[in-house]
């Protein structure tokens, strides 16, 4: 072999011993770059699910006596800066919360772990993604449920999907706690979205803001028992200007919308037995300059409508003032044609009425409202109106007393028709009525209606 060819023959060998040093290089150096991150993560999730869940944990203990904070698995994912607890439960004295996977984003950890800065600034870039949500108050016998909440605070909104309103106990079981009357909710709100909120003033306690709520097709079912005396009340309950004012904060809404919704109230009279209902489907309501706080200027716009039993359109428009300082609004609205024996559901069991037959072309009214004094007109359009008491243990027409008060009723109290005569006159119901002590917002306001109707059928 020449001189050339065997220094050609070692150089090749030297490139290639090299290139196989650099290689081994390469391998080690990633392996243990790799096993340090292994380390680290190892670590890290130790002292995530060691020193530090135990240490909140037992400093909440400390400042909550009696309550008790169960922190899941912890996972940390530095680069999106993202931590998550697989669970998390939270005893107290009154209430239990329990939820599944809960993911926390853009949190300023450096900013808390420094302690200076406060709540609105280290949260001002998360993201909250949790679900399987559960709240229970055994004392009031209800619990609360969403199967996801997602919050953001750089895009200001905040999504509820699937949340529930609901009694922990059978119906018959809630009303056996009490020796008085009690209102059975149950709430099914498919999705809960909130626009523009401002976060900073409601990390800081300062104030609710909002730019719109919507409540998309919630169904709410409403039962009230009967056969139990109300309970005394000492003060009058909040009307819905007085109830906004009580909240300390400034809260403002400038749009709440529910979009086809249900409503189902119901009255029991026998406990067990069969309630009587009332049906609203299809409800869609607005309103607009939802607050506690503004001058004399400022009203609360509310137009809201649904299908009455099914069959009848109601529409109802109102304004209330934010600043009156007694109960004062306006209210109007509208009904159109309807088979009045349809309301039967509702009348057979709670009042112990049946409408025989009956017609309503149209009906509309409308209410001023003035420290507590309602006043105003309903004209209602109806012909065929019979109506026959029920016996109340067995819901029959039948019995002398029966009879005798349903002849009287149809023949000398009420007008079976109420259509233009010849001349086009028909007569128009005067609403007057006072709000009475025990009165709630939603009962002053139909019972002053119902005084206007009451006059139109009375002879």
């Amino acid at each position: 072999m020449s001189a050339s060819a065997l220094g050609g023959a070692l150089t090749y060998m030297a490139s290639k011993a090299k290139h196989r040093w650099w290689r081994r290089l390469w391998i080690c150096g990633g392996l243990s770059l790799g096993a340090v991150a292994v380390v680290l993560f190892v670590s890290s999730r130790a002292v995530l699910n060691g020193y530090a869940k135990g240490k909140v944990e037992r400093a909440f203990a400390l400042a909550h006596p009696g309550c008790a904070l169960r922190i899941g698995v912890l996972e940390y994912a530095v680069g999106a800066n993202r931590l998550v607890a697989d669970s998390v439960t939270l005893e107290t004295t009154n209430a239990s919360f329990r939820s599944g996977r809960i993911s926390l984003t853009g949190v300023r950890w450096q900013r808390l772990l420094w302690g200076t800065a406060p709540w609105a600034v280290v949260l001002d870039q998360t993201d909250l993604d949790a679900a399987s949500l559960d709240w229970r108050f055994p004392r009031s016998h209800y619990a609360i449920r969403c199967a996801r909440l997602r919050a953001s605070v750089p895009n200001s909104k905040l999504l509820a999907e699937h949340a529930e309103v609901r009694s922990l106990i059978p119906d018959d079981a809630l009303f056996a706690a009490s020796d008085f009357r009690t209102t059975r909710f149950h709430l099914i709100l498919p999705e809960f979205r909130v626009v523009g909120l401002a976060y900073a003033d409601l990390l800081a306690g300062k104030s609710y803001r909002a730019s719109s709520v919507l409540l998309s097709r919630p169904s709410l079912d409403v039962l009230v028992n009967r056969d139990k005396p109300m309970k005394p009340f000492l003060k009058s309950p909040l009307m819905l200007v007085d109830a906004l004012a009580a909240i300390p904060q400034p809260l403002q809404v400038n749009r709440l919308t529910i979009a086809n919704g249900e409503l189902s109230y119901s009255e029991q009279v026998v406990a067990g037995a069969p309630p009587g209902s009332l049906t609203f489907t299809a409800v869609d309501m607005s309103a607009e300059g939802l607050g506690n706080h503004g001058g004399p200027p400022a009203n609360i716009q509310i137009q809201a409508q649904g299908n009455l039993m099914t069959t009848a359109r109601l529409k109802v428009v109102m304004t209330i003032p934010v600043a009156a300082s007694d109960l004062s609004l306006h209210y109007s609205g509208s009904l159109n044609a309807m088979d009045l024996t349809r309301l039967g559901a509702f009348l057979e069991i709670a009042d112990h009425l049946r409408i025989k037959s009956g017609s309503a072309q149209e009906a509309t009214f409308d209410i001023d409202v003035s420290a507590g004094r309602a006043r105003g007109q309903v004209h209602a359009l109806y012909h065929d109106l019979k109506i026959a008491f029920l016996d109340p243990q067995t819901a029959s027409e039948k019995g002398v007393v029966n009879r005798v008060s349903s002849f009287l009723v149809n023949t000398l109290k009420i007008r079976d028709s109420n259509l233009p005569d010849p001349p086009g006159s028909i007569k128009v119901g005067e609403v007057n009525y006072t709000r009475k002590p025990a009165d709630e917002f939603l009962q002053f306001t139909w019972f002053a209606l119902r005084s206007g109707v009451l006059d139109v059928i009375s002879h």
